[in-house]
């Protein structure tokens, strides 16, 4: 509104008439928006407008008191006599305070229509608030203690029993529908924007973990019973609308609900124990068990990978388990390990891919991300090959130790007989056996360096660094805490076995473990057409009239010469023994490389390696 140029007026009157008309306009755009909220407004909104509605209502008093003056004003005045009625200047004195009180919800509005509503909403009024002057500031105090009504309804409902009421998504916490195994971790989501600015991070962190644990508790843990009587409602004795009593509030709240949340998981639910079950298995830090699976499964390395299924597993677990202390175990976490492929498709079964499984149950298996549980599982595959390799090279080992003895004794006889006779093929043979009893040592040296390495430098550092890191003070460890330590543990170790810790280590370790399999298949190989070839020299043997002696028998099964000759054929030994010398040589040039990559190798966990 203004006034029209060609009216008479001074200067002053026409800026009070000005001023006079602004409260027009501000009131009309007030009511506008009034009735706007009440056909479809939101919560917070609808707060706003229970406060605008009473400062509205305020105003509307002085309005009709000033038109009731203006009625009983007398119409002419006698000289001297004194005016009762109303002036124009009585007027503008008269509405200073309540113009600028519309001019304040205007404004207020304005910012309110710009937000997002909700927690944006109290903080566009909390702008006010730390406005220098007195009567604004009080007004903007007054308008943010109605207008945070529902967001404190929400608050409280969340903080003290874990159920978020927010129909129009207005608060700072938003549910979303997830996968079932991430109702820990995907479930709620903060929405940053809508943080009022009253509340700092940390707080909002700990008002986020407060209600997740109380749902958590009730949904997941079957104790809504304790929510209800014992948690934080209890407690709750003041005003949260006071920004002191509610940040007093949710830390001594946040303390609670973290030790009852850990209380219920380590004790009704086992997390601890699970953990422990799953380093003391699926890493092989129980001997005894890993001793018993390696030996069952060296019992099986005839059948063919496609042909072996979940049963046959199933048994070879169980036939470990009964063999060790691992029957001991408690039956739930005994019944989460599982033997399985590592991969579903059939044409890539085999040995070389089996590996523990754990399977967690609710709630645990909420708690800790399938990421996490899918690291143990690769980790176990490598440590499972890593210690069949081994075991078969153990085995190898003493069938050579025994084998040498044989030789020794039968090198003995043929001294004290006198007969210093060599078959011609047997020393090629001989140097072959030789070379690969000590490529045998030396792999077995390479193998049990790097499983001790990762037991004790890698399992037990890690091991011991989350344990600490788990052990504070009784509600200082939340679940996001521990999850975060029990995350690195992991990592730490994946890091090192599972191609974290670089290409060229896990490229060549994976190099060797194919050179020790392809050895131990040779030299297999090899002592089998041994042992076969002294069963038929002593089935025909046996029919002779005159016997051999045990010296001519070895010269003759070392130079795989036919019964009754001295001469072998040189071909075959000079084969068996090429053979042996290739993957020697191979091995020898990996383990340089590994050697080569570690030395360059950067990661703290193999730089002594």
């Amino acid at each position: 509104y203004v006034v029209v140029p060609k009216a008479r007026l001074s200067r002053p009157t026409r800026s009070m008439v000005s001023l006079l008309s602004e409260l027009g306009g501000l009131t009309r755009d007030i009511q506008n928006y009034i009735r706007d909220v009440d056909r479809e407004g939101r919560l917070f909104e609808q707060s706003f407008c229970t406060e605008l509605k009473a400062e509205m209502s305020d105003y509307y008093k002085l309005v009709s008191d000033i038109e009731g003056r203006l009625f009983k004003a007398p119409r002419s005045l006698w000289p001297g006599e004194s005016q009762l009625g109303v002036t124009l200047r009585r007027m503008y004195c008269w509405t200073t305070e309540a113009r600028q009180k519309l001019r304040l919800m205007a404004t207020a509005i304005v910012k309110v229509q710009e937000g997002k509503g909700g927690g944006d909403v109290l903080s566009t009024i909390s702008t006010l608030v730390d406005d220098g002057d007195p009567f604004i500031q009080a007004f903007a105090q007054q308008l943010l203690k109605t207008a945070s009504a529902p967001f404190n309804h929400i608050l409280v409902s969340w903080i003290t029993d874990g159920e978020l009421v927010d129909p129009y998504k207005e608060f700072f916490i938003r549910e979303r529908e997830g996968r079932r195994d991430m109702f820990w971790s995907e479930k709620y989501t903060v929405a940053s924007d809508m943080i009022p600015v009253h509340i700092n991070g940390e707080m909002t962190r700990k008002i986020f973990q407060i209600g997740r644990s109380l749902n958590f508790l009730r949904v997941a843990c079957d104790d809504a019973q304790w929510v209800a009587e014992g948690g934080p409602r209890t407690q709750l004795t003041g005003d949260i609308s006071d920004p002191r009593t509610l940040e007093t509030f949710v830390y001594r709240s946040s303390s609670m609900v973290n030790e009852r949340l850990m209380s219920v998981l380590r004790d009704k639910f086992g997390l601890v124990s699970h953990i422990e079950a799953i380093r003391r298995y699926l890493l092989f830090e129980q001997g005894d068990f890993a001793l018993a699976l390696m030996e069952v499964l060296e019992n099986q390395m005839d059948r063919s990978g496609q042909n072996i299924m979940a049963h046959d597993l199933s048994a070879v677990l169980s036939s470990a388990v009964r063999s060790s202390n691992a029957q001991y175990e408690d039956p739930d976490r005994l019944s989460a390990i599982v033997l399985t492929f590592r991969e579903e498709n059939a044409q890539l079964r085999g040995w070389d891919e089996v590996a523990l499984k754990y399977n967690l149950s609710a709630p645990l298996s909420y708690v800790i991300p399938r990421s996490t549980m899918r690291q143990y599982f690769e980790v176990s595959h490598f440590l499972l090959r890593l210690k069949r390799v081994e075991h078969s090279l153990h085995t190898i080992w003493r069938q050579q130790m025994t084998e040498a003895r044989a030789q020794l004794r039968a090198e003995e006889l043929q001294r004290r007989k006198g007969d210093t006779k060599t078959a011609e093929g047997q020393g090629p043979l001989r140097r072959a056996m030789r070379q690969s009893a000590i490529a045998c040592s030396e792999m077995i040296q390479f193998f049990h360096q790097v499983q001790r390495y990762i037991a004790l430098n890698v399992i037990e550092g890690a091991w011991g660094e989350f344990i600490e890191s788990t052990s504070g003070r009784s509600g200082e460890i939340d679940i996001d805490k521990w999850n975060e330590s029990h995350t690195k543990y992991v990592n730490i170790i994946h890091n090192v076995v599972c191609g974290g810790s670089g290409p060229g280590f896990q490229r060549n370790l994976a190099g060797i473990f194919n050179t020790a399999l392809q050895f131990i298949a040779v030299v297999r190989e090899l002592y089998s057409e041994q042992a076969l070839g002294l069963r038929r020299s002593d089935s025909r043997s046996s029919t002779k009239e005159n016997h051999e002696t045990m010296s001519e028998r070895f010269q003759r099964i070392m130079g795989g010469s036919k019964p009754g000759s001295s001469t072998p054929p040189a071909d075959s030994a000079a084969k068996q023994a090429e053979r042996v010398n290739t993957i020697v040589l191979r091995f020898k040039d990996q383990v340089k490389d590994i050697m080569r990559v570690l030395s360059h190798n950067t990661t703290s966990d193999l730089q002594f390696l």
